[in-house]
């Protein structure tokens, strides 16, 4: 999520229309379906200015006039619940997993909190999703081997 000049940057790899990598400025960010993180008010704002996520990157503007750009990636399968490399539970009813930022509010207990200290690339590939530190695999096929992490 690469802000400039206060529109959002991102791209897909061509090459294979299934992975999507997204720069991520540094700072704190909930993990965590966006249903939770966004508030209620603010939902279908968020939806709209992405086609309800056709693009991972929405953006919200604030009772105060300030804009929010929010992250989410598509399960492989949906609503379910899902769980990363360390242990963390990400339960999911809009079909996403992404980041928004904290200054939004907190998901409820439905989330865990990361800050990145530098600009971060986070990828979906196919429904198997890396948030710096973070790897969430909702295909339930397989876990991320080592030819992924260098990706």
């Amino acid at each position: 999520m690469k802000v400039v000049a206060n529109e959002v940057e991102y791209y897909v790899d061509a090459p294979n229309p299934c992975l999507q990598r997204v720069a991520v400025p540094a700072g704190k960010y909930w993990l965590c379906d966006p249903c939770y993180g966004v508030p209620e008010n603010l939902w279908m704002q968020l939806l709209n200015s992405c086609d309800f996520f056709d693009g991972p990157v929405g953006t919200v503007t604030d009772s105060r006039g300030g804009v929010h750009h929010v992250l989410g990636f598509c399960t492989a399968y949906g609503d379910g619940c899902y769980v990363d490399q360390h242990g963390n539970t990400y339960p999911v009813d809009a079909g996403l997993i992404g980041l928004v930022p904290v200054e939004l509010g907190e998901p409820g207990g439905f989330g865990t909190l990361v800050e990145f200290k530098t600009d971060t690339i986070c990828i979906n590939h196919s429904g198997k999703m890396q948030f710096g530190g973070y790897k969430i695999n909702t295909r339930d096929d397989e876990d991320f081997d080592d030819e992924e992490d260098d990706e």
